[in-house]
């Protein structure tokens, strides 16, 4: 009798656990041989880029079956273009992720033009690292702070009006009568740092701290950047003096945008794909991020390259995404008449 008890919990276990046996086996079925590839929304050299490799160098290992990684850089429109390749071109059978700019669900909901993709159906895998978005100028200035800044014009380089480049300094000479002269047309932030040391421009206006500290960690130990403002929830604790943009409006409804802003920075490097990838594949990239985040040896590397890492979920990404959609309608277009965006 207790064999017979033995042999039936067994039978009933192997039942139970076979359709995530089945499961587990066939994403690694497909996966076998195949290569995934990483869309970035910027050229090669930014922090977009230097995120996506870094996961990329240590992601397939953790994929069941273990498929090879590219990295492809896709510029145009400030991610919108790669945005729209992953979401709507590109195979949608998870071989494809997105490592775009985090203001492309933000974008989406004010109705920026050309957006080809729906924020909410997007499905995340996780964020690397997030962090506040950072204004700065060039140590040879004369402005160094926003008080400066509202008595005095200076050239900031920019990529697009999709960018932070564009959206930071643009909200804040809006809501604090600052005079910032955005540059647009830079393929990437790789070539606004190179316009700095070349004096064309004379500040950046929308890089995150993650990213200034992971690739031009020797302006900040140097102090040839000035950090006027920092936009986020919470200062960064490296910069606690540098204020904080939502603690510098008072009005109500100028926090509300300010807020909106600043959703995206809560997002960081985080890659998604499209909404068409089969679940039990989304649910096995989840788990693979994640075990590539905590790998030894990816953080090892982190650490001797000096890249921030703070990790989220693809569960709390998607909350923090479902959060910005869930802001008012009159707040949201305000925010996108403020930028310039539309249909």
């Amino acid at each position: 009798m207790s064999r017979w008890w033995k042999w039936s919990w067994q039978a009933a276990l192997a039942l139970m656990l076979s359709p995530a046996v089945a499961s587990a086996q066939n994403v690694a079925d497909f996966y076998k041989g195949k290569t995934i590839n990483v869309i970035v929304g910027f050229g090669p050299g930014g922090g977009y880029d230097a995120y996506a490799r870094l996961l990329a160098r240590y992601f397939g290992k953790h994929v069941p079956g273990h498929p090879s990684m590219v990295v492809q850089n896709m510029t145009g429109g400030g991610s919108v273009r790669a945005a729209n390749h992953v979401y709507a071109v590109a195979p949608k059978d998870g071989t494809v992720i997105a490592a775009v700019n985090q203001n492309m669900p933000m974008y989406q909901l004010l109705g920026g033009e050309g957006a080809r993709f729906d924020s909410a159906k997007m499905q995340w895998l996780g964020s690397m690292a997030y962090s506040n978005g950072t204004l700065y100028t060039w140590h040879d200035t004369n402005v160094r702070t926003l008080d400066d800044a509202k008595a005095k014009s200076i050239p900031l380089g920019g990529t697009g009006t999709t960018s932070d480049s564009h959206i930071f300094p643009t909200v804040i000479n809006s809501l604090l009568g600052t005079k910032f002269d955005v540059v647009n047309g830079y393929p990437d932030g790789n070539a606004i740092d190179l316009a700095l040391e070349r004096g064309e421009v004379k500040g950046r206006g929308g890089n995150s701290w993650a990213s200034v500290t992971t690739n031009k960690k020797q302006w900040v130990d140097e102090k040839k950047i000035n950090f006027l403002v920092q936009i986020g929830f919470r200062p960064e604790p490296e910069i606690p003096n540098v204020p904080l943009l939502v603690d510098l409006v008072k009005n109500p409804d100028e926090k509300q945008i300010v807020a909106v802003i600043s959703l995206p920075t809560a997002l960081g490097f985080a890659h998604w794909v499209a909404p068409e990838v089969p679940k039990e594949r989304v649910a096995a990239l989840r788990a693979a991020y994640a075990e590539t985040l905590s790998d030894p040896d990816f953080l090892a590397e982190a650490k001797k390259i000096g890249m921030l890492i703070r990790p989220q979920s693809g569960e709390e990404v998607e909350a923090l995404v479902q959060k910005a959609a869930s802001t008012s309608q009159p707040v949201l277009e305000r925010t996108a008449k403020l930028l310039g965006w539309g249909k």
